[in-house]
């Protein structure tokens, strides 16, 4: 299977597309751990400002930086939803596994049960 290669002008763009995914996504799971945060002390989460969530998560964020950024990295690997998002080198990764993989030599006949 021929592969589409990328230009180093492409190359550059998808990287920077998905270190941005990747931020992004890290920062909705901080959001997502302080809103949790706030409804086990009792707070109505849509009584709280945007502005609080948002500065809370950033320093969630930063004191936790390594471990959302992996939990975002592992979502947008494996989420067909963040297929465009993931990194050229990924893909030259799957190309290169899927070359690898053995190719079945059963024939229909055989897989049907027919005897």
């Amino acid at each position: 299977m021929a592969t589409r290669s990328l230009s180093p002008k492409q190359t550059q763009e998808r990287i920077q597309q998905h270190r941005q995914a990747v931020m992004i996504v890290a920062l909705m799971r901080a959001k997502k751990v302080i809103k949790a945060r706030l409804r086990s002390q009792g707070v109505r989460v849509t009584l709280v400002l945007p502005a609080v969530i948002n500065a809370q998560a950033r320093e969630y964020l930063i004191e936790h930086r390594e471990e959302l950024i992996a939990e975002a990295e592992q979502i947008i690997a494996t989420s067909p939803l963040f297929a465009r998002y993931r990194s050229p080198c990924a893909e030259l990764l799957n190309d290169a596994q899927k070359q690898n993989e053995p190719i079945s030599t059963t024939s229909a006949l055989q897989i049907s049960g027919a005897k």
